[in-house]
């Protein structure tokens, strides 16, 4: 029996090519491995001082993989004061483990809340693993797409010092028309992690989020006109009531 064996890594929106390509006298069966992962949490609120935070990470599949995971900052390209444990492990199919998120260094603004990533990595094991090739061991020819999955969720630093509430600070949101753009202005010390906006009748896409003390612009469909209506997301990732302005 011969095996035709070519895997395929996605990272970073480049393609990786390892393996051999040998010919097979029986027909080939391609199957695609999908290396994602689910969590138990859509955020994480993070309290300077404690002694750190959780997660929950499920492997929904029907194979083995590796977790690799990090904190970058709220660029998603440097690291962050984070250590993340464990850091690298394997998870089996249908099983879940727990990460422990703790800082390593001064991660909070004393007056407002700070925004990282938790970007957690399913990678697939390499053809010279054991665990691999137990699945290289098949009657027919087969083709090995394995595609490796790379997912971030918020890490919101919270300063314990901070008033109100994330509900709170959506109501106080303030909405001004600019020409053909939607200025949407926050000035509390929170997040505000836009669920869905619309003017009048006119939903508009991809929402996004405002930083504390600060404005973003979203531009407006022609002939949009009304009342503005909007939801935040929750700290448990739920959706807030909507909220209602008039377009000033």
């Amino acid at each position: 029996m011969k095996i035709l064996s070519h895997i395929i890594a996605v990272l970073a929106g480049s393609l990786i090519v390892t393996g051999n390509l040998q010919a097979a006298s029986q027909p080939v069966k391609a199957e695609t491995q999908s290396f994602s992962l689910k969590t138990g949490a859509s955020r994480i609120i993070y309290r300077p001082g404690s002694a750190g935070a959780s997660l929950s990470v499920a492997n929904p599949q029907s194979f083995p993989m590796l977790v690799q995971s990090q904190v970058l900052m709220e660029n998603q390209t440097d690291a962050a004061p984070f250590v993340v444990t464990p850091p690298l492990f394997r998870l089996d199919a249908q099983q879940q483990n727990r990460l422990r998120v703790v800082s390593t260094g001064n991660v909070a603004q004393g007056d407002r809340e700070s925004l990282y990533w938790l970007c957690m990595t399913g990678i697939p094991p390499s053809v010279d693993q054991e665990w691999s090739r137990e699945r290289m061991k098949q009657s027919e020819a087969k083709v090995l797409v394995q595609v490796r999955v790379k997912s971030c969720i918020k890490l919101l630093v919270r300063p314990a010092a901070l008033k109100g509430s994330v509900t709170e600070a959506a109501a106080s949101l303030t909405w001004q028309r600019q020409g053909n753009q939607l200025r949407a202005h926050n000035a509390t010390p929170y997040y505000a992690n836009l669920k869905k906006i619309a003017v009048g009748n006119q939903p508009m896409n991809t929402p996004g989020f405002i930083a504390p003390f600060s404005s973003k612009t979203f531009p407006l469909m022609p002939g949009a006109s009304g009342d503005v209506r909007w939801a935040v997301i929750t700290d448990n990732g739920g959706e807030s009531r909507e909220y209602r302005a008039s377009l000033k």
